[in-house]
C-alpha cells in the first residue's frame, strides 16, 4: 500500500485528512506519494494533539470488544476493514484502542463540537465538506428560542453504551442487491430524478401557466376531491415500493389497527405520489390517523433520500479506490434539511416527535430528556387542563399541555440514533411554529435574517392551518415567500452533489406541499393556488357538510340575510355600510327590548372597525377580544347579564382562546359567519344557559353573509343548501 501523504499543517492533520485516513487508511488515496511515512506515525500524531484524542471512532460489539472503551468520555471504533487495505486498518484500529486508554474519564459525558463534526462527516459523503463555522455559529441557537442554559448537548450515561451510528455499506454490489435500495419505479426516485425530457418540460410549462386538467373524484373514505393533473398524466397505480422495510414494523406497532385504515390508505396514497395535497376535513376523530400518515410519509422520504446518498457514497469510495471516475452523482440540495413541518403549539410538536421517534426505533435518542422537559406537559399545565373539563372537547384537545407558540427544533437522523435540537444546517427534519421560524428568518430587512436553511426543503407539511389562522397567517405567507431560494452562502456545500434543478432555481416545482386543516378558507386556497407547484399535480380534498344548523338545539328563529356587495375589493366596506345604516339604527330603536344582544365578528379588523364606530356614537357596550384580560371579560359578562350594557361585541379569536360562557343572550347578531362552523351552534345554544325565563318568541338570531362567503356558509347551512342561499331570488332565509 502506498504510504500516506504528509499533512500541510506542520504535522497536524486537517479534519478532511482525518476523514480520509479513517475511510481509506491513507491520506488523499488518489494522489499518494512514495515516502517513508508510516500510517501509525500519522495516527499517533492525530491522536496526540493537545494531549487528548481528537480522532474519534466507534466501538462496535462483536468483532471488536467494548471493554477497551469503558469509563471513557467518548470511545468508539472506525469502520470495518476494507479487504483492499487490511493491514492499514488493522494498525489503525489497534492504535485507537491503545490510545483511548489515556483519555481521562469524566463523571458526566458530553458530546463536543468536534465529536459531532466527526459524526456528521461519517453520515455525509465520503468526500463531504465541513459546514462553514461562521454560519454554524449564527445558527447555533436556531433550534430553539431559549438555549442560554444549554450550551452543550447532554447524553445520558446509558446512551453511551449504545452505538451512535452504523457505518455505510462499503460494498457497492452488496448495496445494490439490498432490499432497502431504490427501485427504478419508485415514485420518489422518479419525482426527484435529474431528467431533462420532453415530458418534464411539458409538466413545467403546464404548472407554470396553471394549465391543469381538473377531475372531480368521489371517494368513500376521503370524500369529494378535485384532482389537478398535468401534461396528460392521470391517476397513477399503487407505488411498487411505498414504504421502507425498516418502517413497516414500527408503523404496525404505532397504528391502532395494526395496518392502514381505509382513510389512511387513501390519504397516504396521494402523499406518496408527491402531489401537493390540501385536506380540509381534519377533526378530533381522524387527527391521529392524519398525523401518523404524514409522519410516516416524511420519515419514509428522509430515509429513502439518505439511502440514496449512502449508495452514492459507496460508488464514490469504490471509484476513488480504483482511480476511476464515478460520474455525476447528484442526490442533495444546497443545505441538509429536507422536510419542514409547521404546527401551531409545542404540544403538537411533542405528539408529532413522539410519533417520529417510534417510527425510527433508534437505539439512541439524544436530548430526549430535555425535549420532554421543554415540550411535554408540566404540573401547572395539567391543572389548567383539568380546569377546562367543562369546555368543549376540541378546546381541551387544542390547549392540553404546553401551548407555547414560539419554538423550533431540528431532528437529525443517523442509522441507529436520533438527535433532537440539532443545528438547522445539520438537521434532516425541522419542526417549528410560524412565529418560531419568523424569529429565525428575520424581518423583511436586516443583517440578521437567515433563511438559507429553507433553500433545499423538499417537503413542507403545514398542520392545523385553521389554528394558525387564529394566530397570524402572515408568518405562514412569509415562510412560503422565502422557501427554496438560492442561498446567500455556500454553508460548506459540495456542489458536485447538488441536484441540477436546485442549481437551476426550479426547486419549487419539485417541492411537495401538504396542508391540513379543519376547513377550507380563502387564505389556504390562495396558498394552494399560488405556492403549490409540484410537477406531479395537486389534489384538494374537502368533505361534504351537513351544516352546523343541525346542531342547534335552542328553539330560536335563525334569519340569514344576504348583503348586496358590488365586488370582492369593496365587500368589507359594503358590509359595514349596511350594518351601520340599517342594523345598528334598528337595534337602537328597540334597545329597551333588545339589551341582551351579542354582536359576533369573525375578523379582528371588522371587530376594531365596529368598536371604534360604536364608541364614536356613544353606545353603552363592552368589547371582548383575544386581548381582553380575564377580569375585563368577567366584568363585561356580569354587566351584560344584569342588563347594564346595550350589547357585547365579541370576536372569533376570543371565543377560540377562551370559550367564554356568556349568559343572558336573547339576541345574537352574526356580523360575519365564523370560520369554525361549530362556533355558530355553540353561540346559539348559549341562549339556553340563561337563568332568566325567556320564551322562544323573544329570542332571535340574525346572520349576515355575502356571495363571497361561500366556504363559511356551506359549513353552517350544509353543502345541499348553500347554492340556494347564494344565488336564490330571495335575499332572506329562515331556519327554525
Amino acid at each position: 500500500m502506498p504510504p500516506a501523504k504528509k499533512s500541510s499543517k506542520s504535522g497536524k492533520l486537517s479534519r478532511k485528512q482525518l476523514q480520509q485516513l479513517k475511510e481509506y487508511g491513507e491520506l488523499d488515496p488518489l494522489n499518494s506519494i512514495n515516502d517513508d511515512r508510516d500510517l501509525d506515525d500519522l495516527v499517533s500524531k492525530a491522536l496526540g494533539r493537545s494531549g487528548y484524542g481528537s480522532f474519534t471512532g466507534k466501538l462496535r460489539a462483536g468483532k471488536h470488544s467494548r471493554d477497551a472503551g469503558k469509563g471513557h468520555a467518548r470511545s468508539s471504533l472506525a469502520k470495518p476493514q476494507r479487504n483492499s487495505r487490511p493491514d492499514a486498518y488493522s494498525r489503525l484500529l489497534k492504535s485507537l484502542e491503545t490510545t483511548t486508554s489515556s483519555i481521562p474519564a469524566n463523571s458526566k459525558s458530553v458530546v463536543s463540537d468536534e465529536d459531532e463534526d466527526m459524526e456528521e462527516n461519517e453520515d455525509e459523503a465520503t468526500l463531504g465538506s465541513a459546514s462553514d463555522d461562521s454560519d454554524n455559529d449564527e445558527m447555533q441557537n436556531a433550534s430553539d428560542v431559549d438555549q442560554k442554559e444549554y450550551e452543550v448537548d447532554e447524553v445520558d450515561e446509558d446512551e453511551l453504551e449504545s452505538e451512535a451510528e452504523e457505518p455505510i455499506p462499503e460494498d457497492l454490489d452488496a448495496t445494490s442487491d439490498a432490499k432497502e435500495v431504490f427501485e427504478a419505479h419508485d415514485y420518489m426516485e422518479g419525482h426527484y430524478a435529474d431528467v431533462d425530457s420532453e415530458q418534464m418540460h411539458k409538466k413545467l410549462s403546464a404548472v407554470t401557466n396553471k394549465e391543469y386538467e381538473q377531475t372531480i373524484v368521489e371517494d368513500a373514505a376521503l370524500g369529494s376531491m378535485v384532482v389537478c393533473n398535468v401534461a396528460g398524466e392521470g391517476a397513477k397505480p399503487a407505488n411498487p415500493r411505498p414504504l421502507k422495510q425498516k418502517l413497516v414494523k414500527p408503523f404496525h406497532k404505532l397504528s391502532k389497527t395494526g395496518d392502514f385504515t381505509d382513510f389512511q390508505r387513501g390519504l397516504f396514497g396521494w402523499f406518496d405520489q408527491y402531489r401537493d395535497v390540501v385536506y380540509a376535513g381534519r377533526s378530533l376523530e381522524n387527527e391521529d390517523e392524519i398525523t401518523t400518515a404524514y409522519a410516516l410519509h416524511a420519515m419514509n422520504h428522509v430515509m429513502k433520500a439518505k439511502d440514496q446518498e449512502h449508495k452514492n457514497n459507496s460508488k464514490l469510495a469504490k471509484a476513488h479506490a480504483s482511480g476511476s471516475d464515478a460520474g455525476e452523482l447528484r442526490d442533495r440540495g444546497f443545505t441538509r434539511p429536507r422536510v419542514l413541518i409547521v404546527v401551531p403549539f409545542r404540544n403538537c410538536a411533542y405528539r408529532l416527535i413522539e410519533k417520529l421517534l417510534k417510527l425510527v426505533s433508534a437505539e439512541q435518542e439524544m436530548n430526549s430528556s430535555r425535549f420532554a422537559k421543554e415540550y411535554g406537559p408540566d404540573e401547572e399545565e395539567e391543572r389548567k387542563h383539568n380546569s377546562n373539563k367543562r369546555k368543549p372537547e376540541d378546546f381541551q384537545r387544542t390547549f392540553a399541555g404546553n401551548i407555547d407558540d414560539s419554538f423550533r427544533i431540528g431532528v437529525q437522523l443517523h442509522y441507529k440514533s436520533v438527535k433532537l435540537y440539532a443545528d438547522f444546517y445539520r438537521a434532516d427534519i425541522i419542526i417549528a411554529s410560524p412565529i418560531g421560524l419568523r424569529m429565525t428568518t428575520g424581518a423583511e430587512s436586516g443583517d440578521r435574517k437567515d433563511f438559507d436553511f429553507l433553500s433545499s426543503v423538499e417537503m413542507v407539511i403545514v398542520d392545523q392551518c385553521d389554528v394558525l389562522l387564529m394566530q397570524n397567517w402572515d408568518h405562514v405567507s412569509h415562510l412560503f415567500n422565502h422557501m427554496n431560494l438560492t442561498p446567500k452562502k455556500d454553508h460548506g456545500c459540495d456542489f458536485s452533489r447538488v441536484r441540477s434543478w436546485f442549481l437551476d432555481g426550479m426547486a419549487q416545482y419539485r417541492r411537495q406541499t401538504i396542508l391540513i386543516s379543519e376547513h377550507m378558507t380563502p387564505e389556504i386556497q390562495a396558498v394552494f393556488n399560488n405556492n403549490c407547484r409540484s410537477i406531479e399535480g395537486k389534489v384538494r380534498i374537502k368533505p361534504a357538510y351537513t351544516g352546523a344548523v343541525d346542531n342547534v338545539v335552542t328553539q330560536v328563529s335563525q334569519i340569514f340575510k344576504r348583503v348586496s356587495v358590488r365586488r370582492l375589493a369593496s365587500a368589507n366596506d359594503d358590509r359595514f355600510s349596511n350594518f351601520v345604516e340599517q342594523t345598528l339604527p334598528d337595534l337602537e330603536k328597540s334597545m329597551m327590548n333588545k339589551k341582551h344582544t351579542v354582536i359576533f365578528a369573525s375578523s379582528y379588523f371588522d371587530f376594531v372597525r365596529i368598536r371604534n364606530h360604536c364608541k364614536d356614537k356613544g353606545y353603552i357596550f363592552a368589547a371582548i377580544s383575544e386581548y381582553s384580560t380575564k377580569s375585563e371579560a368577567m366584568r363585561a359578562r356580569m354587566k351584560f347579564f344584569d342588563g347594564e350594557l346595550q350589547f357585547i361585541l365579541y370576536s372569533e379569536r376570543a371565543h377560540f382562546y377562551h370559550r367564554y360562557p356568556i349568559k343572558g343572550i336573547h339576541h345574537l347578531i352574526f356580523y360575519s359567519l365564523p370560520d369554525h362552523s361549530h362556533y355558530y351552534s355553540e353561540l346559539v345554544n348559549l341562549m339556553l344557559t340563561s337563568n332568566d325565563t325567556v320564551s322562544a318568541d323573544q329570542l332571535s338570531c340574525t346572520v349576515f353573509y355575502s356571495k363571497f362567503d361561500q366556504l363559511k356558509l356551506e359549513r353552517v347551512v350544509g353543502s345541499r343548501l348553500v347554492a340556494q342561499l347564494l344565488s336564490g331570488e330571495r335575499s332572506q332565509f329562515t331556519f327554525a
